[in-house]
């Protein structure tokens, strides 16, 4: 009951306390594992989970980090399936796992804490402690709350399977020793029978003996005073009868007595066996069972029952299933816990500590033997005893020897799937994010690794300092000797020495190893083992200090608190029976000393979740740790949010603290190309080249900005060239660097079509595809990029088949996220939920199908006898996209363009209403209803456009002509005005006036001459009316 009230009350605060994570959003490296990673989108292979790593690179790449996780990544891909892109769904189950782990604990520790009290503090420290923020609020940090979880399950199961083991095993002794008795008192009796007889002759003597001599003393004494003699031989015979055979006379009378009972048994059973065949059978069976419920004799042998023993055997049987059972949840637990990171590779070592404490601790109680044994039977308790050992120690080296096959085998497999099938380097990461492992000091990469250990214990001590990313400079290298760090180092490994020493030396006590000590070999074994393979010590690793790899080890730190508080009640607690107020004071000062500290860590836990809500709170928290890192990813984020000035700022912070930062001058440059300050812009992509060689992105960029700067086409082909031709090993990010290289061989087949080398473009186009681009967005661009330049030279056939697999591309990504969608509808309607992210996938994929069918509709336009298709091409695409304007305008520009201008201004007034705030949509609707010469709609929509666009010369011109022919002279003039204000000498503009002037003088002449006609030739002239093209 204790066990259930405070698992449920663990998990309901850890729960609670992390529930202000829901609203987070998805932060630093999850935009990389969830949003980007194409294993998660239905699109892919379910088979890729295995092949590729966490973050979707293939495992044989060069550029992989080996981090083979995938049941990490199809708990995500689940999450996917279920709500999209919707972080909550992901946050719910991070909390969820939590949880979990939490009531795994909970269970863990019951019977190893003796104290109840001292078991809630562990569990609520490690529901609240704050080091489990990045674990928990960062979606990423699924791999470490899966493989605790299987780690946990696994060690129950194998302490359920040793509990099961020792109770078949006290059954199976018990079950041999009462077989080994009943044979023993069968033995026994037959020696016992074949004395008897022995024993009767002799005390047939004997009794005549005694016979005589006591029929000899009754006559003396019926007559004493008959014979001298007689009294004499009286005294004599008395005191020979009470001293020489008073013993023999009480053996002989026992004797005497049990042969004459046995032998009176014996008698009444032969004469029972002779009157059964003599009985009908009916008769024999109710007498036989008489006979057996009667029989005294064989119901008081103990142990020489056969029923008992067919009872025993049925829970032998049993007892093993069930550690079977046990066993293999165990196995199956650990090798899941694996799959979800490589951590859970601790499962196997932590079951052989337990399985190692059990084998040392001697048994709770030994069986206690009969009172009525034979002294031959006590004799063979030794022999017993070291039976039991014997066996004892078979069964468990036979689970180590079981575990050790099991986990070479988990060991083998990673190793497998680490070097893949070309190499068996290790991971390969930049130097900035671990740079102690590059430096060429012996001495200063010992001290230092040697003290990260104590610094990560620090960190589980006291979490007041915690940042998203420790690469950098974040924690500076230990140099020398005298470094005051290494006082810190030297007294934590001394620690762990002395209390390494003092609990192996329990072992060798005879009373074994009590439950302190086994609480103290779990908590070291939990506290070490899983951080062995991030400690550097080893193999260096892509990071220095990692919050969320320290999750499975605060299990052991907060286990290690329990035994703390443990020995300190033993150490303090007085002799006498029951608490006094002693200890009572101190249990008082003990539980409000670390109920203040839960309170202090849930304070910290709530405050450090709110940073893992949104990148901005993560990255401003991380300045004071590592403000190099954090100002460059917080003027990422300013920038994307349109806030230039600061994000400027921030990214020179950054390069203040470390000028060697090739992403921050390529974000850098980005943002000042953005400003149109090229000079500068092309300066910061030669620095992130400089520093980063293989930054695909800096050479695309840059061949972008330079080929639109004149006289600078050699150079932008260079750097576009030289972007194709890099190698791609060792890159952090295979599809980024892939992605950027086609994007390059485009763009140099862009700018070799334009210098009307066409034949040159397509074989780059060729290239790229090649290239095999995943991109859906990227395979349009190709395509279209690729009919356009067989259009150029004439081949329409091919252009039209390079137009046409666009649309088929997109058509069946879009049949594949329609499926997807619907999947994903049943579920919703099956579990009575509703989900509206979903349908963003969808909505990305019917875009990229609308603007495949309007270029290929554009294609087809220009062929007039094939104007049914395209116009067929347009209306499919209205279908597909009501509401996009941009589907109206291309479809009112081809009706204008087939001489259709009435049809064409519907569909220009309906793209106006759907983009009121797009002044081309408003301009080519005014100016088609003009066409059509319906001037009062006309007008309105000029109206709107001068309102958009009050400096654009050519509506004032065009409403002023409008104006001119409604008769409304005056505000004609005037809009007229406003244009020459804007350009004085437009030819146009003057014309019109100009006649304005003519008609207006022709009219108040005719008023003074009324014969006199106007002048016909005085209409405006609009020749800037043509309606403006856009571009799909």
């Amino acid at each position: 009951m204790e066990t259930n009230i405070s698992g449920f009350v663990c998990c309901l605060v850890a729960a609670l306390l992390f529930a202000n994570t829901w609203k987070g959003d998805f932060v630093y490296d999850d935009s990389r594992a969830i949003v980007s990673n194409e294993d998660l989108r239905p699109s892919s292979s379910w088979m890729d989970l295995w092949r590729h790593d966490f973050w979707g690179t293939r495992l044989e790449h060069a550029g992989s980090h080996q981090s083979w996780r995938p049941l990490c990544v199809l708990s995500f891909r689940l999450n996917y399936f279920w709500s999209g892109l919707n972080p909550k769904s992901y946050h719910v189950v991070n909390v969820i796992l939590h949880s979990l782990v939490t009531l795994c604990l909970t269970l863990l520790v019951q019977p190893i804490i003796r104290r109840r009290w001292i078991r809630w503090i562990v569990s609520l420290a490690f529901a609240v402690h704050p080091i489990h923020c990045e674990a928990v609020a960062s979606i990423v940090g699924r791999a470490e709350l899966g493989a605790a979880l299987h780690t946990l399950v696994a060690l129950l199961a194998y302490r359920a399977h040793l509990k099961a083991r020792g109770r078949r095993r006290s059954r199976y002794q018990a079950n041999k020793e009462a077989t080994s008795n009943t044979k023993e008192d069968r033995r026994q009796e037959e020696e016992e029978e074949e004395k008897g007889d022995e024993e009767r002759q002799r005390i047939g003597k004997k009794r005549k003996r005694i016979e005589s001599l006591m029929e000899s003393t009754t006559r003396a004494h019926r007559n004493p005073f008959e014979n001298r003699q007689s009294l004499l031989s009286l005294f004599i015979r008395r005191v020979t009868i009470c001293c020489c055979w008073s013993h023999p006379l009480k053996k002989i009378q026992y004797r005497v007595t049990s042969l004459t009972s046995a032998s009176n048994n014996l008698h009444k059973r032969d004469q029972q066996q002779q009157r059964r065949h003599h009985q009908p059978d009916d008769q024999h069976d109710h007498h036989h069972q008489q006979k057996e419920d009667g029989d005294e004799f064989a119901r008081k042998r103990w142990r020489s029952n056969d029923k008992k023993k067919t009872k025993k055997d049925e829970p032998l049987k049993k007892g093993f299933g069930c550690c079977c059972v046990y066993l293999w949840t165990s196995l199956t637990a650990a090798a899941l816990a694996i799959l979800w990171k490589e951590t859970g590779m601790v499962a196997i070592p932590l079951c052989a500590a337990m399985e190692l404490t059990q084998h040392f601790q001697v048994g709770s109680t030994r069986r206690q033997l009969p009172s009525n044994r034979q002294s031959s039977d006590r004799s063979n308790r030794h022999l017993v005893q070291q039976e039991r050992c014997e066996n004892k120690k078979t069964m468990a080296y036979g689970n180590l020897t079981l575990l050790g096959a099991v986990w070479a085998g988990q060991l083998g497999l990673r190793m497998y799937m680490l070097g893949g099938e070309s190499t068996t380097a290790l991971p390969w990461f930049a130097a900035a994010d671990n740079p102690v492992s590059r430096d060429a000091s012996l001495l200063t990469r010992t001290l230092t690794f040697l003290h990260l250990p104590a610094f990560n214990f620090g960190l589980l001590l006291w979490p007041a300092w915690l940042s998203f990313d420790w690469s950098m400079d974040s924690i500076s290298p230990v140099t020398r000797f005298n470094d005051p760090r290494n006082v810190a180092t030297f007294f934590f490994y001394a620690g762990l020495a002395a209390l390494l020493t003092k609990t192996l030396n329990q072992f060798k006590e005879r009373d074994g190893c009590r439950k302190h000590s086994k609480l103290i070999v779990t908590a070291l074994s939990f506290l070490v083992l899983p951080f062995l393979p991030a400690s550097n010590l080893f193999f260096y690793v892509g990071f220095v200090v990692a919050e969320r790899v320290l999750y499975m080890p605060s299990i052991g730190f907060c286990l290690l608190l329990g035994a703390g508080l443990e020995k300190t009640m033993d150490l303090t607690q007085s002799k006498k029976c029951g608490p006094t107020k002693r200890d009572k004071f101190i249990r008082l000062m003990l539980t409000t000393c670390f109920g203040a500290t839960l309170i202090l860590w849930s304070v910290r836990t709530f405050q450090r979740n709110g940073d893992w809500s949104s990148e901005e709170q993560l990255y401003r928290s991380g300045i004071p740790i590592n403000p190099a890192k954090a100002y460059g990813n917080l003027a990422a984020i300013l920038a994307r949010e349109h806030r230039q000035a600061e994000a400027e700022h921030a990214y020179r912070q950054a390069l203040a603290h470390r000028p060697n930062m090739a992403e921050t001058h390529f974000n850098l440059a980005l943002l000042l190309q953005s400003q149109g300050r090229h000079q500068e812009a092309s300066s910061s992509y030669l620095q992130s080249i400089h520093y980063r060689p293989n930054l695909a992105a800096a050479y695309l960029n840059l061949g972008l900005l330079l080929s639109k700067q004149q006289g600078q086409h050699e150079q932008a082909v260079h750097w576009l060239s030289a972007c194709s031709q890099l190698d791609g090993s060792g890159v952090r990010d295979p599809q980024a660097h892939r992605h950027s290289q086609i994007q390059a061989l485009v763009s140099w087949g862009q700018l070799e079509l334009a210098r009307g080398h066409p034949e040159t473009s397509i074989q780059l186009y060729k290239q790229a595809i090649r290239r095999t681009p995943t991109n859906l967005q990227q395979v349009q661009l190709v395509y279209h990029s690729l009919a356009e330049a067989y259009q150029s030279v004439g081949n329409y056939l091919e252009s039209e088949r390079w137009f046409k697999a666009a649309v088929d591309q997109v058509q069946e990504s879009n049949s594949r996220q329609q499926q997807q969608a619907n999947t994903r509808q049943q579920y919703n309607k099956r579990t009575m939920k509703t989900s509206s992210s979903g349908s963003d996938g969808l909505q990305t994929s019917r875009s990229d199908q609308v603007a495949a069918h309007l270029t290929y509709a554009r294609f087809l336009a220009k062929n007039a006898s094939r104007h049914d298709e395209a116009e067929q091409l347009f209306r499919q695409a209205q279908l597909m996209a009501p509401t996009d304007p941009a589907v109206y305008m291309l479809t009112g520009q081809f009706l204008l363009e087939a001489s259709r201008p009435r049809e064409a201004a519907e569909f220009f007034v309906r793209a106006a209403h759907l983009a009121p705030a797009d002044f081309e949509a408003v301009f080519n609707a005014a100016t088609t209803l003009r066409e059509v010469k319906e001037l009062d709609r006309a007008e309105l929509f000029y109206r709107k456009a001068v309102q958009l666009r009050p400096d654009d010369v050519t509506v004032y011109r065009n409403l002023g002509a409008l104006l001119h022919v409604k008769g409304q002279w005056r505000e004609a003039e005037d809009n007229y005005q406003l244009a020459l204000r804007l350009v004085p000498n437009d030819r146009v503009t003057l014309t019109n006036l100009n006649r304005l002037h003519q008609l207006v003088a022709a009219r108040s002449k005719s008023q003074q001459q009324p014969n006199v006609g106007v002048n016909n030739n005085s209409s405006p002239l609009t020749p800037q009316q043509a309606t403006a093209t856009t571009e799909s």
